[in-house]
């Protein structure tokens, strides 16, 4: 009588680093890291934690072992391109896991991918098309999957479209009208799934934040009309925002930038003070996505030395410079102008600050691939940010850890490194509560349980770099 061989649960331990849990425990050094299979099977000081036999056992003494990071705002490229690029970026980053915030169908087959083991890369949660009124921001740009949704029967139709599609989320956008918003969050309300994205400009932020939206994206805007002596004006300035052809989003950021200047002159700290309150009762998590703002609201040269460059298509620097002068910044800025957005920039970061001591949820976001962010690569740049707003380097690494976690519902399988979590790890080289800039100084990454090496994340790294020079092929 023959029997079927049984396949014999894969063993790694990983022996003798400082384990950062994202719990919000201190770092607990010499410890013992078991993962058997996809899961993390034991975790503990390295005298107590036996080891399995046969286990591959990697000796990580003097490193650094913190959770996979999530990307919470990403915008892959679509379907037409080789799915690889991408996911190599994020894994050899260390980015276990994103959030895809404009539903394409190439993202689904890619994710299909990822979970069928053919292609290695992150974990995806992936938005609707976006919704958005008329005329929505990017509707002068061929071939991007808007949705526009002018009335209450048209929102009643594209939700369920949506998840027929595949969201595990719907996706709206600055210019929804009053009574569209009202009626996309009452039918996903009812189908039971979750709205993010941008406020609406039409309609005054106070009333979106109880409306059942479960985070907002970017400060674009963001709660400064809100937190002004001057609410009623200047939420009926973002209401009166009309936009141009040939660009539709470029003329929205400029007049967005203008509200926001006149805001912050009547910026009230008490009504800020309320607003952020009623952020933690609603339990609303934002995603500021640092980075992108960075790029407009300080906009230096493009390097086109930056060695990441080599990860992107040729012709980026000079696209996302024509991006910065052109669009973002209207065709150039007065030196008057330029003063003002950088401290609109300094408020950002106040503003973050302040939400994170008042307990808002905070998710760390990028905004990638916007112009001057690397897939990837910029997560780091958002953490730093982050603490550079004020706060802790264990607070940011939260943001991209554990936070994502409970925001998407999972806080019982990923997002620290516990028992029982899935065995999405970064392992440093430094420690990155000394320094929130370690988390670049990656020394292996471990996905779905599965290790990757030095050796596989340059190799990672090379076939991007390949893909962005050209190079042919498919997954």
């Amino acid at each position: 009588m023959s029997h079927s061989p049984v396949r014999s649960p894969r063993a790694q331990a990983y022996v003798g680093a400082s384990v950062i849990d994202a719990t919000g425990a201190p770092p607990r050094p010499d410890q013992t890291l078991v993962v058997i299979d996809r899961t993390i099977a034991a975790v503990g000081p390295s005298s107590q934690v036996p080891i399995p036999h046969g286990a591959t056992v990697h000796d990580i003494r003097g490193k650094y072992v913190i959770p996979g990071l999530t990307d919470m705002h990403v915008h892959s490229e679509s379907e037409t391109d080789d799915p690889r690029h991408f996911a190599s970026l994020y894994i050899a980053n260390g980015v276990t896991a994103v959030r895809e915030m404009w539903g394409r169908p190439g993202l689904h087959r890619i994710r299909r991918m990822i979970d069928s083991g053919r292609l290695l890369g992150p974990r995806m949660t992936i938005a609707s098309p976006l919704l958005d009124g008329e005329p929505a921001l990017w509707s002068d740009v061929p071939e991007s999957p808007v949705v526009t949704v002018s009335s209450p029967e048209q929102a009643r139709r594209a939700v369920p479209q949506a998840i027929d599609g595949g969201a595990d989320f719907i996706k709206v956008y600055s210019r929804l009208g009053p009574e569209a918003y009202r009626a996309i969050l009452a039918e996903s309300q009812r189908r039971g799934i979750a709205v993010a994205g941008h406020r609406s400009d039409r309609m005054p932020f106070l009333e979106q934040l109880e409306s059942g939206q479960r985070s907002f994206e970017h400060m674009f805007g963001g709660i400064w009309p809100a937190a002004s002596s001057d609410v009623d004006r200047l939420e009926a300035a973002m209401a009166r925002i009309q936009t141009t052809p040939q660009f539709h989003l470029g003329s929205w950021i400029q007049q967005v930038s203008r509200i926001e200047w006149d805001a912050l002159a009547s910026h009230s700290s008490t009504r800020a003070t309320s607003i952020l309150e009623r952020m933690v009762a609603a339990d609303v998590a934002y995603t500021p996505t640092l980075a992108v703002h960075a790029f407009i609201d300080r906009p230096g040269a493009i390097r086109a030395d930056d060695p990441r460059m080599q990860y992107m298509a040729p012709g980026t620097p000079d696209s996302w410079d024509f991006l910065r002068t052109h669009i973002y910044c209207g065709g150039g800025r007065s030196k008057e102008e330029a003063d003002q957005h950088r401290d609109l920039n300094r408020w950002r970061l106040a503003t973050v600050a302040a939400m994170d001591e008042a307990g808002v949820r905070l998710l760390a976001g990028t905004d990638s691939v916007g112009p001057g962010l690397f897939p990837g690569f910029s997560l780091h740049d958002e953490l730093e940010l982050l603490v550079s707003a004020g706060l802790t380097p264990l607070r940011a690494l939260q943001c991209a850890t554990l936070e994502p976690a409970r925001f998407l519902g999972r806080e019982q399988q990923a997002g620290t490194v516990e028992h029982g979590r899935v065995a999405d790890l970064v392992i440093l080289d430094a420690d990155p509560l000394d320094d929130i800039r370690n988390t670049r100084s990656i020394h292996a990454v471990v996905v779905d349980g599965r290790h990757v090496g030095q050796a596989e994340r340059q190799e990672l790294l090379a076939t991007a770099r390949r893909i962005a020079g050209g190079e042919p092929g498919e997954v």
